[in-house]
């Protein structure tokens, strides 16, 4: 005889909750396989998440073993606004839930699933946070960062003219949303609401995000907003009942290192990613660094692609007058010397990334003939020791990554 797992009584307002993130999710064209259920400090938990964002939602009090994955359809049903059958008690019976509720009852299958880990954000020092009411919270989004009341009325392709991010800012007890909108003929603005905060931390936003803030922030609840100005990659959205990580910053050095990672998949080059971000990518036995930068001048992001020539090579007079030789005949691969390795590298912007795998394949031929030609030259006597010596050019990529063992 099957075993009945009753995952007790679910009120409206706990399914409401529910309903509203996978109904964002549904207008958004996002899939999901359905909603984790499982039971922790004796509260029910549901657990909804996708690639850009995580949802955890802290229900009623509920005593059960194991992880159920919901179909959308049962909960959706129960919890959209107006739903005529009010609270429903679910159970799982084998691969079966069913929603009992006054008016009747629902079958589907579902499946046991693992239980999912506890979400979390990386701490760092430099990670602030502010703490404000529900209705401050909201309000100051819709304020600074929602689309202005002309906004579509000037005739012109709002998708183009919209901006494509808007910026929260937490500052000395002060929580503020702002956006440019003169790109679509309007003006700049800027909603600003008093919060408990701590730490100072700037991040431009998706506009996406904003669909998150007001489906699941209530205007009851004290919450906490946090984010990182230097690893940008996050913000965390906490309550006593919501626990929400949203990858939704706008880093256009994190845009470009996706992009580049799509290209490799596209063109099927052998790569992997360490934990840092770096990209060492194999093709025809030579390893190939991809960092990431943003120019200092304009901010523009940037990729270098590089490998080391070669290694343990004296800074021989007869090697660098190669080196610079090389560098002034206007070839795309540059050269330089430091820390006893010669490295050849490409820079890449955004706009050039199309050329991407041409770029590789050039880059590792041209490292394939520049061994062959360095190679002497790096034997010969080294220069003499100087007290001071300015290198010719940065060395942002001392050794290859550790990708491959």
């Amino acid at each position: 005889m099957k075993q009945t797992i009753d995952l007790g009584l679910v009120e409206t307002g706990e399914l409401t909750k529910i309903f509203d993130v996978i109904w964002m999710l549904r207008m958004e064209g996002t899939a999901i396989p359905g909603v984790i259920a499982h039971c922790a400090h004796g509260r029910r938990v549901w657990t909804i998440s996708t690639d850009e964002l995580s949802v955890v939602i802290n229900g009623d009090s509920a005593s059960f073993t194991g992880a159920y994955l919901i179909p959308l359809t049962i909960l959706a049903n129960a919890g959209r606004q107006n739903a005529a059958n009010g609270d429903i008690t679910l159970t799982v019976e084998g691969d079966v839930i069913t929603a009992h509720s006054s008016l009747g009852k629902q079958t589907a299958t579902c499946s046991m699933v693992a239980i999912p880990p506890t979400p979390s954000v990386k701490w760092s020092p430099s990670r602030a946070s502010a703490t404000l009411g529900g209705s401050n919270l909201k309000w100051t989004f819709f304020s600074g960062a929602n689309a202005p009341f002309e906004a579509g009325l000037s005739g012109d392709d709002e998708d183009v003219s919209s901006p494509d991010h808007f910026t929260v800012e937490i500052s000395n007890g002060v929580f503020q949303a702002y956006s440019d909108w003169t790109s679509a003929k309007l003006y700049p603005m800027r909603g600003t609401t008093s919060a408990e905060t701590s730490g100072t931390a700037v991040v431009n936003v998706d506009p996406d995000f904003l669909a998150v803030i007001f489906q699941c922030v209530d205007s009851d609840s004290t919450w906490t907003i946090s984010f990182d100005s230097s690893e940008p990659h996050h913000i965390e959205l906490r309550s006593d009942t919501y626990h929400i990580i949203a990858k939704m910053t706008k880093v256009p050095v994190v845009e470009l290192h996706e992009r580049v990672l799509r290209v490799l998949e596209h063109e099927k080059f052998e790569h992997q990613t360490t934990e840092s971000g770096l990209i060492g990518v194999r093709l025809d036995g030579v390893t190939v660094s991809f960092d990431f930068f943003q120019r200092e001048s304009d901010e523009t992001p940037m990729v270098r692609l590089s490998t080391i020539i070669t290694r343990d090579c004296n800074e021989s007079a007869e090697l660098l007058r190669e080196i610079n030789c090389h560098n002034q005949g206007g070839s795309v691969v540059r050269l330089w010397y430091a820390d006893g390795a010669v490295t050849s590298a490409i820079d890449l912007f955004p706009d050039n990334l199309h050329s991407l795998a041409n770029r590789l394949r050039h880059l590792v031929r041209e490292a394939g003939r520049l061994r062959g030609v360095l190679e002497p030259f790096a034997a010969e006597d080294a220069l003499p020791a100087r007290r001071t010596r300015r290198r010719r050019r940065p060395s942002t990529v001392e050794r290859q990554p550790e990708v491959w063992d």
